[in-house]
């Protein structure tokens, strides 16, 4: 009679070998359907974007087989190590994270996005019945993957784990050593792959190297700019989708001065806290109900200058790829010089998206104590004079901060009260340096021929709502998404607007009213010409890590991890409200339309 083998009783030292084991097998069977996203990247552009796309996949894949089975069924191991729990347990999450990537995988090649709760909130039944298929599929094969690994691992204890696993932490730290690199010398054709990937967030340390004098802030702008004028198009977008036609006379140019007022809430500009951009308001136009696409710097920029929603940020960065209107204003000759109170890097980062081929000399960043802003100022006064027999049209950009004013002691009841209180006194300040600008381009007899911008990245919230928010980028409600938007365009009677506006507006007004240009604003835009007054029905507003669909009654937020809420305008959940499916899908359409 054969004698039939004995396996020996699971221990946890074996139920964590299996554990590690089954992990890397999924991660590969992870890699394997993740071969599509390296399809829709193409082939790389140089040696080391070959290494690190290498480098990159293989670790990323095996962290997403091994990290969460090993993060959730160690402690299961340890405390209760029964070989039929740990091995169930393991089955079903393998086969939901497999499932996952696969649904992943197909919707990154058709949108070119990755997997979140808002896309998965329009799913229809067809896509809910694939999935089930699938998981059960997947469910059958993943127990048969268990039984094989574990018969392995109860077999051979040497199973050369250790050097595997001391390779592939190799691995991760050299793709993630050569993306610390290529974020800090803007070298895109790596960092142009960090999108391609699922729940990937590769380590950057650019002012690090920087203030340890390992990177040189100059030289790396000088060999950026020479690789943007090799290699100036991307090869991953669609922007614009039809070429532009701008039939502007160069007689007819406006010069521009685009002053943006970090956190200006439109309710405090007032006669009493800043008199000169009241007085502007008043005598030319003024957006009384505009919104950012963003709450906070970063994105309320890209949405100003772009006119695309939040999520196309990381590819415009990567790509280095500025906004049409930049374009525009070189193709027209345009003199541009900028003079930034926070500078043009983190964490705005408009050095590689607004600027990406300005000339690194033509902006101004003040340095050392005193007042910032009035510093920046007073570089652009002197600007402005040197420049008194160009006939060249301009383009001024000042960014201010009510931050970096001169301190200033107020009186206040509570540290919110502070706060406040600090916060007019930094915006009064700067309403001042507005009202030089306004009264030198007076003298200088510019004033006329010269289109003036005052906005605001986003706006600000002293705990307005009730739930402690205080600051900006961390909801979507009315207090930090208004913002400020004040022009004085020549040629154009003053006027109150009092339609829904929004930042993504203002490139279509700037290329349609500037430049002549003959596209529609659909053509590189998801707004429209301001002076239309057309309504927004929603607008996609973002911030570092979320983004949401605001409507009139209600915001679809997706946050971190996928998840969404249904929130009213008081930012509270309502049970009342339900999801637009069509709204949620014109959304989704929006934020790749513009990808090849």
């Amino acid at each position: 009679m054969a004698e039939t083998e004995v396996l020996p009783i699971p221990t946890r030292g074996a139920l964590l070998r299996w554990i590690g084991w089954f992990g890397l097998a999924n991660g590969v069977l992870a890699a394997l359907i993740g071969l599509r996203y390296l399809l829709a990247f193409g082939m790389p552009e140089s040696g080391v974007a070959t290494l690190y796309v290498s480098l990159a996949f293989i670790a990323q894949f095996a962290v997403i087989g091994f990290i969460p089975l090993m993060l959730l069924l160690a402690p299961v191991a340890l405390l209760l190590p029964r070989k039929s729990l740990v091995i169930l347990l393991g089955v079903l999450l393998a086969a939901v994270g497999l499932s996952i990537i696969i649904l992943d995988a197909n919707i990154f090649a058709q949108y070119r996005y990755h997997l979140n709760g808002m896309t998965v909130a329009i799913f229809e039944t067809s896509t809910w019945v694939f999935t089930g298929v699938i998981f059960v599929v997947l469910l059958g094969f993943q127990f048969m993957l268990a039984d094989m690994t574990w018969k392995q691992v109860s077999k051979k204890r040497n199973c050369h784990g250790s050097l595997l696993a001391l390779i592939l932490t190799l691995v991760w730290f050299g793709g993630q050593g050569i993306h610390i690199w290529a974020d800090a010398t803007a070298y895109s054709p790596v960092t142009s792959f960090t999108r391609y990937l699922p729940a990937y967030y590769p380590m950057k340390a650019k002012r690090r190297l920087a203030s340890l004098g390992w990177v040189d802030p100059d030289t790396v702008e000088q060999q950026r700019m020479l690789r943007q004028a090799d290699a100036p198009e991307s090869g991953q977008l669609a922007y614009p989708l039809n070429p532009l036609v701008c039939n502007a006379a160069d007689a007819s140019l406006y010069n521009i001065v685009f002053i943006l007022i970090d956190a200006l809430r439109p309710d405090k500009v007032t006669a009493e806290f800043t008199p000169n951009i009241y007085a502007l308001a008043q005598q030319g136009q003024n957006f009384k109900y505009h919104y950012s696409g963003g709450n906070s710097s970063r994105m309320g920029i890209f949405s100003m200058f772009y006119g695309l929603p939040s999520p196309y940020w990381q590819v415009f960065y990567d790509t280095q790829r500025q906004p049409l209107v930049m374009e525009q204003l070189l193709v027209n000759n345009y003199e541009v010089a900028a003079f930034s109170a926070v500078g043009f890097g983190s964490p705005s980062q408009i050095d590689r998206t607004l600027f990406a081929n300005i000339d690194p000399a033509s902006r101004f960043v003040p340095e050392g104590g005193g007042d910032k802003n009035h510093a920046a100022t007073a570089a652009w006064r002197d600007w402005l004079v040197s420049r008194a027999d160009n006939t060249k049209p301009a383009f001024s950009f000042l960014y201010y901060d009510p931050g970096k004013s001169g301190t200033v002691n107020v009186d206040a009841v509570d540290e919110l009260d502070q706060k406040y209180q600090s916060y007019l006194t930094g915006v009064a300040e700067i309403d001042k340096d507005v009202g030089l600008i306004l009264a030198d381009l007076d003298v200088a007899g510019q004033l006329d021929n010269t289109l003036v911008i005052v906005t605001s990245d986003h706006g600000y919230e002293f705990d307005e709502l009730g739930l402690g928010y205080v600051g900006h980028a961390s909801n979507y409600g009315p207090y930090q998404l208004r913002s400020t938007l004040v022009m004085h365009w020549p040629d154009r009677a003053a006027q109150q607007f009092s339609h829904r506006s929004a930042h993504q507006d203002l490139p279509a007004t700037l290329l349609q009213e500037i430049f002549a240009c003959e596209n529609s604003a659909s053509d590189y835009s998801s707004g429209s010409n301001l002076f239309k007054a057309k309504n927004w029905d929603w607008i996609i507003a973002g911030s570092y890590n979320s983004h949401a669909i605001v409507e009139p009654d209600k915001l679809v937020v997706t946050n971190p991890g996928g998840f969404i809420e249904l929130l009213g305008p008081d930012y509270r959940p309502d049970p009342e409200l339900e999801l637009d499916a069509g709204v949620m899908q014109d959304a989704v359409i929006e934020m790749r339309r513009f990808y090849k």
